[in-house]
This record gives C-alpha cells, structure tokens and sequence, in this order.
C-alpha cells in the first residue's frame, strides 16, 4: 500500500519563491527545451539525470537562499493602483537614516521608492530629541505599481537609539494582480450617427474617480478628452465629420493606459475602437421606384393630389434597442423627367423626422394632357445631404388626368 510519508504545508511567499525560481531555472537552461528523443534515452541515461540533477540543486540554490527574507506584512494591489504600505513605528530613536526600493520577485532592485513621508519630519528630529531621549518614528510609504507579479519592499534602517546602534532591513509582500472592471462594458464596435452612448470602464479597485480620463482620437488627432471613467459618445455620434470613420477610446489611470480583467477573468486593454455609420435612406412617395427588378407593371396615379406630388425621406438605422432616425438635410436638388416641360422645380421643406422634396407642376402643360386621359412619366431626383452628394433616385407612374 502506498503511504502519504511528507507532510507538509507551503506559506504563499514560499509558493511565491518556488515558482520564480523554477523559471528562473527555465530562463538559465534554455538548451532544455532542444533536447531530442535520443538525447533523454540509451546507455547514458543514467549519467545524464544525475548530471542534470547536480545542475538543478546548483541553479535553484542561490535563489532560495537569496528570496528567504522576513515578510512583515502582506499587500494585495492591482496594477496602477495607489496602495499604502502599513507605516513602519520604531521607538526611541535617537538618529536615524534610511532607503525605500522596491524589489522584484528575486529580490532585485527596481527603483527607489520616493513617495512616502515621516514623522517627525528630518528637520524636527533634533528638536524630538532635544531632551537626550529618543522619540516615536513612523514611515508612512504610498507605491503604485505598474506590472502585475510578485514584488518587495524593502526599507533599510541605519538608526541609533537609547539602547545602542540599529540596523535592520523590513520587508513587504506586495502581490500585483490587473484590476476588475466593475460593470459590463456598453461599449459596441458599431454605431449609427445620430445615436446616444455612454459607457462606464471604472474598476473594483481604483477608487479615485478623479484619477480616470480619458481621449478619443481620429487617427491620432485627439476630438475630445474628459475626467472620470464614463464616457460620453453622443458629442461624436452626431459630429458629421465623423460618418464613416473609426474613432479610438482610449481609457486611463494616473494619466496611463491600463489592463483588466472583465466577468469572464478576461484580459483586456482600455482601449476601444469604434466606427460612425451613415443610417440608410429611405423614401416614401406615391411614385413607383424603379429598380433592376423592375418589370414595368401600371402604376396610376394622379397629381391633382397634392401629397402625390411630394417625396419623403429620412434616414433609419437599427440599433441593439431599437432603432434611430435622422432627418436629411437637402442641398444641390433638381428634378429631371421625361415628359417635357411638365415639371418646374423642386422645393423643399421639414416635418419631424422627415424631409420633403415637392415637385412644382408646369400647370399649363399638365392641362394639355386631355381629360381621361394617360401620360408614361419617368422622373429622376437628384440631391445632396450632410451624408452623401448626388443622390439619384428614379420614379415612374402613369399620371391620369
């Protein structure tokens, strides 16, 4: 029967140590990965593993030795967050001199850490201890750090005190980890002009509201910039300029862009990439549209009706809830037809969500068309809007009279 004869329990720092260790191994033995079939078999097989043992034991040695350090406390932080270190309280110091470095996993330095204050200020401390006893000094550190992973910081203390000379080195564990987005993002890669949009990307553990900014960019040119992390689209989404062009939103911390983590523990970057589309033109009029399809069937109609003589446009798009509508905006218009001097002009006007094209009959050429009466008529429409230029749009009826 197989017995269970370890027992052990591993501490995260220690699982922390290990685990860089071992890569730090894989990055000092990349000729590991070359080894072919034949290489980990045969006769020497023996010799090798017991080689290659002796390497490891060598490799892995200095770093455990070197990562064994003293924890005085443990910080969980996420990338770019501001965290504060728990202040560092020695009593009865007399003199004291000291550094603040952050360290990687290895326990190599990485920079200094200058953002912290202490108590009593340097310039206070003769008057502290004026009296030849020593006061109560506190090291209060704020850190931001940029990378996820595992990290240190250490303080060296050179102090004297009224028991004599002090010198030590204090520890911290600080595991980085991304932040987590706190909503769901309603942010689409999609929109229509004429759209409202807003969207929120403030995360679980950055709580400064006034930390967060953000720009948007059309093909680096920044369009329009704010504070906090919601993101109002609607200044864009009904900018003309931007019909048909890819915007870029790029969302910060501190003033830098960041990574999280969204509800499915997905990586992804505050950056978003949106794209303007025109909304489709639609037409309503009492015309048959011609088309390829056309087959040229009879379509009736008679123009002493005042709404057959006019044509309705507006522009709709379907939106995820629901749908948007922009009223055009006419310029550059005529009228064409096929029945000679029949019609004057155009002209055009408003309602709502509309926009109107009305044909002005010539009614001294309408009135030679006898009474009972047919005339094949074809007209074309050409027109600009604020979206596109020479819009052409073709009817046909059978005006009867």
């Amino acid at each position: 029967m197989e017995q269970n004869l370890i027992s052990a329990a591993l501490s995260s720092e220690d699982a922390a140590v290990i685990s860089n260790s071992i890569t730090a191994i894989k990055e000092k033995l990349p000729f590991l990965l070359s080894l072919t079939p034949q290489e980990r078999i045969g006769k020497q097989k023996r010799v090798f593993m017991k080689q290659l043992l002796f390497i490891l034991l060598l490799s892995v040695s200095p770093f455990l030795i070197a990562q064994k350090v003293e924890v005085k406390d443990t910080i969980k932080a996420a990338a770019f967050q501001n965290f504060d270190v728990p202040p560092l309280i020695l009593g009865n110091i007399m003199r004291i001199d000291y550094t603040v470095d952050l360290l990687d996993a290895r326990l190599q330095k990485v920079r200094e850490c200058k953002n912290f204050i202490q108590k009593p200020k340097k310039e206070d401390f003769p008057k502290a201890t004026a009296s030849g006893r020593g006061t109560t000094f506190v090291l209060y550190i704020k850190e931001a750090i940029e990378q996820p992973g595992t990290f240190y910081i250490r303080i060296t203390v050179k102090a004297s005190s009224e028991l004599g000379s002090y010198n030590k080195e204090f520890y911290y564990l600080v595991n980085v980890d991304y932040p987590t987005i706190a909503s769901v993002l309603n942010v689409r890669p999609n929109y229509y002009f004429g759209e409202q949009g807003t969207f929120s990307f403030a995360t679980v553990e950055f709580g400064d509201i006034n930390s967060y900014s953000f720009k948007i960019e059309d093909g680096g040119k920044t369009v329009l910039t704010g504070t906090g992390p919601i993101v109002n689209l609607d200044t864009v989404l009904n900018n003309t300029e931007f019909v048909g062009k890819q915007l870029t939103i790029n969302g910060m911390y501190n003033g830098k862009e960041f990574s999280f983590k969204n509800s499915k523990n997905e990586l992804l970057k505050s950056s978003w990439q949106i794209t303007i589309n025109k909304p489709s033109l639609a037409e309503f009029a009492g015309w048959k549209v011609v088309t390829k399809e056309d087959k040229g069937e009879e379509f009736y109609i008679s123009i002493d009706n005042p709404k057959v003589r006019e044509f309705l446009f507006t522009y709709i798009g379907n939106t995820p809830t629901g749908f948007v509508v922009v009223k055009p905006k006419f310029r550059n218009y005529r009228v064409t037809s096929d029945f000679e001097g029949l019609i004057n002009g155009l002209t055009t006007y408003e309602t709502g969500n509309f926009g109107y094209l009305v044909l002005q009959i010539n009614e001294d050429v309408y009135s030679g068309i006898p009474v009972g009466q047919s005339q094949d008529v074809k007209i074309t429409l050409t027109f600009s809007t604020q979206f596109e230029n020479n819009v052409k749009k073709e009817f046909r009826a059978t005006i009867v009279k």
